[in-house]
């Protein structure tokens, strides 16, 4: 967990010290392309002068109860915090790395499913193919801080 934290706190430093914060205005997309469910709040965003072509964005996810996302890759590296409700994650194809709130660390790899609760976290690399599921009664939100290609989808949809 402190580890997480001192993420953070660099991701958080970054986006303070080198990176042009432009904040949102509380902008949430109405449906997500890829699930017509899930909300996607931009909370800050900025293009670090030290990576070209990429954009650097801290986000709020809200997946509603009883709903699977797609099997899906990212862009580019994203780091998720789980700041309310479980979230059931697959790996199809890759690994990520977990860190679970008490601060144990894992490689969740290739055909294995976890749960991931309040305040774990987890490292998605680009291109690592995954899913995740709200199996529950109750919205899952997380926190994200993603580094993507600037112009491309959020999240690009693989046919497993």
């Amino acid at each position: 967990m402190l580890k997480f934290h001192k993420l953070l706190s660099l991701v958080a430093l970054t986006f303070l010290s080198s990176v042009a914060i432009v904040r949102s205005q509380q902008l949430q997309t109405p449906t997500n392309a890829y699930t017509q469910k899930v909300t996607r709040e931009v909370l800050a965003s900025g293009s670090p002068t030290e990576v070209q072509g990429r954009v650097l964005e801290l986000v709020k996810y809200t997946i509603p109860p009883k709903s699977k996302l797609p099997v899906h890759i990212h862009p580019g590296m994203q780091i998720e915090r789980v700041e309310s409700g479980t979230l059931t994650y697959t790996v199809v194809k890759g690994s990520a790395k977990i860190t679970r709130s008490n601060g144990k660390e894992e490689t969740l790899e290739v055909g294995k499913t976890t749960r991931l609760n309040v305040g774990d976290a987890l490292v998605e690399v680009g291109g690592m193919v995954h899913y995740g599921e709200n199996e529950t009664d109750n919205p899952v939100i997380l926190l994200s801080a993603s580094l993507f290609e600037e112009g491309k989808p959020k999240a690009i949809l693989i046919d497993p």
